[in-house]
């Protein structure tokens, strides 16, 4: 940039000057031969990264010049020159002192004059080229720090865009985590506990003309797990909205026996449960309740409607930062490694157990092996503990 302003301010004042010395000149057309030559060397002393030759070739040229031109002024050309420090200053005056002295036959006063005034004009050349110098470089800082504000500008507008597009991939996943929950928790409690009500009026069917006490009786216990059910909507609805961020274990088993309790005395299924390495006052996060007791029952439902199981047995433990559902039932699965994925994928309650269970960071597992064993396991951070 330095050197584009120096090239056109040099280029000004040799026009200037050549210009000036055309009426002072007796050989005007070898002044501007010589004008000419001096802004080639000019033009190639601005793209050269070494200076020095086209500098000495610009003194014997500008020198040339000044000398025929004839006007004592035209050694102002030598300001164009900078061979050394101040040898803008130094040089014209210096070489018009000789010049006036030794061809012009002046006297050494009239020589010392000559060297003053021309070394008073070059100062003032020198000083206002620093200040246009001063003044680009103002200008050239101002329009770099516009475009630094501009960029800014553009990059945190980019920044804001990018907030809030995601903002709103974080707002829409938190409704569809909100669907998923609602839909989940239907499905867990109310989906089994209707299935309940339908194996008992199923029950009541059979049983109306042998033994119509009885069968009132189921056609009432049925009656009361469908309330049971439109109690569940509401429950799962009222959990999105729970402040409550964690239970007890012992809260969980109590659950999970009310689970248990209700689905042995609508079928006459033999559960033994095992809460033994379950510690009672481990907290774990309300949503772990909540989807372990739903877990359950999908896996009791599908053990009696899938596998004809008669028998199971439901088992809570916590070790290593995880606590573990396990249910084994003694059913007759079709369930094998081949079909599993076949079987899981066009499902819904293994399905959405194995998506959270993932989640979370935990897995879900499921093997048929003399019977149904399915087990899921869940971490409990430590800021779950807190």
């Amino acid at each position: 940039m330095k050197k584009t302003e120096n090239y056109m301010q040099d280029g000004l004042l040799i026009l200037v000057v050549t210009i000036l010395s055309l009426f002072t000149s007796s050989l005007p057309y070898i002044c501007l031969l010589l004008c000419g030559a001096i802004m080639v060397i000019l033009t190639l002393r601005s793209l050269a990264d070494n200076e020095k030759p086209a500098e000495i070739i610009m003194l014997f040229l500008t020198s040339s010049l000044a000398v025929v031109s004839g006007w004592p002024f035209g050694f102002l050309l030598l300001c164009s020159c900078r061979l050394f420090r101040f040898s803008e200053i130094i040089l014209p005056s210096l070489f018009c002192m000789i010049y006036v002295f030794a061809f012009e036959k002046k006297s050494i006063a009239e020589a010392v004059f000559f060297f003053l005034v021309i070394a008073l004009c070059s100062l003032v050349l020198h000083f206002a080229e620093k200040l246009i110098l001063s003044y680009f470089s103002a200008v050239n800082r101002i329009s770099q720090a516009v475009s630094v504000t501009a960029v800014n500008e553009l990059y945190q507008k980019k920044l804001n865009h990018e907030l809030t597009v995601r903002n709103y991939i974080s707002d829409k996943a938190a409704r569809l985590e909100e669907r998923e929950n609602i839909s989940r928790n239907i499905h867990n409690s109310v989906g089994h506990t209707i299935t309940a009500a339908v194996m008992t009026l199923d029950a009541a069917d059979m049983l109306f003309d042998a033994a119509p006490e009885r069968a009132r009786e189921k056609m009432n216990t049925a009656n009361d797990r469908i309330r049971e059910s439109l109690g569940a909507i509401r429950h799962a609805v009222r959990v999105l909205d729970s402040e409550t961020q964690y239970v007890y274990v012992e809260d969980l088993i109590r659950e999970l026996d009310n689970i248990i309790d209700s689905f042995s005395m609508d079928t006459t299924i033999d559960i033994i449960s095992d809460y033994s390495d379950a510690p009672p006052y481990l907290r774990i996060p309300h949503e772990h309740n909540e989807f372990l007791c739903g877990a359950l029952q999908e896996f009791l439902s599908n053990g009696v409607r899938h596998g004809g199981a008669d028998h199971f047995t439901v088992s809570i433990s916590a070790y290593s930062g995880n606590i573990c559902l396990r249910v084994t039932d003694n059913g007759k699965s079709d369930y094998s490694p081949d079909n599993s994925e076949f079987l899981i994928k066009n499902g819904f309650g293994l399905k959405k157990i194995i998506l959270y269970s993932e989640k979370c960071g935990g897995s879900a597992r499921f093997v048929n092996d003399h019977g149904f064993n399915s087990v899921i396991k869940l971490p409990i951070y430590e800021e779950d503990k807190q």
